[in-house]
Order: C-alpha cells, then sequence, then structure tokens
C-alpha cells in the first residue's frame, strides 16, 4: 500500500577547502533541488561517504560541487562473441591467473560481500550506485563461474 521512500540524493563530487576532492551522494532538499540545500541555513550538508558511512561536513569547508554523472551500468549478459574475447575473468577478481582454488573462491566471497544488493539495502544510496553493484555481482558471478570450472585445487 505505501512504498517505502528515503529521502532523495544525488551522487556529487565535492572540492573541499583544501583541495581534496571527494566522491559522496548528497541529501537533498524536500524541493528535490541541489541549489536549496546549497543555499539553505543548515551549517552542515548530510553526506554518505563512498564506502556508503553517514557523516556531517560543514559548509564552509566546500569550495565547489559538481553533479557527478557515473557511467550507466548495462547488464546485458547476451553479448557478442566479440565482447566475452575482452572479458578478464582474473582482473574482475582481482587473482594472478595462477591463483588456486581458493584464492579464487576468497577473492569471490570478499567481492559479493561488498557488492551485494541485501549489504547496499542498508545505504540511502543514489540507484545509479545501486545499479552499478547490481552490474559488478553479475561480472563477479561469471568470472567466478569461469574460473571455478577450470581452477585445480592445491
Amino acid at each position: 500500500m505505501f512504498e517505502k521512500s528515503g529521502p532523495q540524493r544525488t551522487l556529487v563530487i565535492l572540492t573541499l577547502s583544501d583541495g581534496s576532492k571527494v566522491m559522496a551522494s548528497l541529501k537533498l532538499a524536500m524541493s528535490g533541488k541541489l541549489a536549496d540545500v546549497l543555499n539553505s541555513a543548515e551549517r552542515y550538508l548530510d553526506v554518505l561517504g563512498p564506502e556508503g558511512e553517514q557523516f556531517f561536513l560543514s559548509k564552509d569547508r566546500v569550495q565547489q560541487v559538481a553533479a557527478a554523472n557515473p557511467p550507466k551500468a548495462e547488464l546485458n549478459l547476451n553479448r557478442r562473441g566479440s565482447d566475452r574475447a575482452a572479458f578478464n575473468p582474473w582482473a574482475v577478481l582481482g587473482v594472478s591467473k595462477d591463483a588456486t582454488a581458493d584464492d579464487i573462491r576468497s577473492a569471490y566471497r570478499s567481492l559479493v560481500k561488498m557488492y551485494h544488493p541485501d549489504r547496499l539495502a542498508n545505504f540511502d544510496l543514489p540507484q545509479e550506485m545501486k545499479d552499478y553493484a547490481a552490474a559488478m555481482l553479475a561480472r563477479i558471478n561469471i568470472a567466478h563461474d569461469q574460473l571455478a570450472a577450470s581452477a585445480t585445487p592445491r
């Protein structure tokens, strides 16, 4: 009956007064406009960092705010054969080509924990980040399937 809807957020790149840049999810005002958040009387911005950690950042520390436009995650498992030739399952899992079955399994489990939708559901992330995580999880699963079939236990 009622849809779960949290506060709206937008993905931005914040340039701080020390010159460092942070990609973060910024909570928007009720209007849904970034300008309303930046021009409000509140002194702090409600921010989710790259690891999903929530913190409040003083507006005094922010020099520039730029909209981040992450690439759209395309989840197309029926790609042409030439695309499959460029797929590197070792790079996806971050293991060497001589990795053991245990190394592959360990890397797989670590990455699944990082990108699993159940873990990310607890964070108020923009839909683009959720879509990216879903696409990455699909790549991780495909890479594991390809390597687990050919890996030899040691």
